[in-house]
């Protein structure tokens, strides 16, 4: 244990030049991320884009590179001379770019965010300031920051003394649900927009429920999360028609809220994913 925690202490403090940094980034949101701090100068190339970019930071991500829609092969990654890599932390496995030790070998620093494996939008916070410090960017990291909290603040004083709804966040699959579970940023988020995740007890961030378990809480609204290959579309059809929650009050009168992935994920997102569930739970209440 103490050998990995040494490993890990010595890869995150690594150091380079912050005016040589040339990063690949393997995930949406370390990609808005890093642009929302005015990076863009610094990435050579971008990969794993789960839907839009945010609108104000399309322009910047048009110009950089897409290596690909899923993980970059070993050629693509190594062609660019990166020396930083970030994103999901499945991207440094054997089968994909390598081990952070064989990167690091390689002259890549592996940069991973703490709050993909947290539920603290603190942690969010953190990780973009490391970013800024990382990239020489430090005021612009904290202004990034600032914004989210005031719009993160606002949510949080509307829903103040409001009974919370319960929602399901529904993810995917069918012989049994995958959702959002109790221990990632996305149950925060559904507290903080006055909403109560049925599967809040669980010990995982995404992961298998169980349709039994719908039907018992009986949910009032039912988050779907929009990406990949099944649209947000063919989603409602399946739980409308084919489902065994097909004849819950939630499903029947269409209380659906749509989420992208990458609102529901840790990254500047964050505040706009909060008011898209709060604003539909508020509709809700009406």
């Amino acid at each position: 244990m103490k050998k990995i925690l040494l490993l890990f202490l010595l890869i995150t403090t690594l150091s380079f030049s912050k005016e040589n940094v040339r990063a690949v980034s393997t995930s949406q949101f370390t990609t808005e991320i890093l642009l929302a701090i005015g990076a863009e100068n610094q990435i050579l190339g971008t990969a794993y884009l789960d839907d839009e970019i945010l609108p104000e930071l399309k322009e910047k991500y048009d110009k950089i590179p897409v290596l690909s829609k899923g993980a970059p092969t070993k050629e693509q990654f190594y062609a660019l001379n990166p020396n930083l890599l970030t994103g999901w932390k499945s991207i440094a496995t054997p089968k994909n770019l390598g081990t952070v030790e064989e990167l690091k070998e390689n002259g890549v620093k592996v940069v991973f965010t703490k709050s993909q494996d947290t539920s603290k939008i603190e942690d969010i916070y953190d990780d973009i300031l490391m970013f800024g410090d990382i990239f020489n960017l430090k005021d612009n990291a904290k202004n990034v920051v600032e914004n989210m909290k005031k719009d993160i603040i606002k949510v949080t004083e509307n829903n103040k003394n409001k009974k919370s709804i319960k929602v399901f966040a529904y993810d995917s699959q069918e012989s049994a649900p995958f959702v959002v579970g109790g221990s990632g940023i996305g149950n925060t988020m559904i507290e903080i927009a006055g909403g109560e995740n049925i599967f809040k007890d669980t010990n995982f961030s995404f992961g298998l429920g169980t349709w039994e378990k719908v039907l018992d809480e009986n949910p009032e609204v039912i988050i779907v999360i929009d990406y990949g290959n099944i649209s947000y579309k063919n989603k409602i059809e399946y739980l409308k028609n084919n489902s065994p929650i097909s004849q819950l009050e939630a499903v029947k009168n269409n209380r659906f809220i749509r989420v992208p992935l990458s609102y529901i994920s840790a990254g500047v997102k964050v505040g706009k994913g909060i008011e898209i569930i709060s604003s539909g739970l508020r509709e809700e209440k009406k």
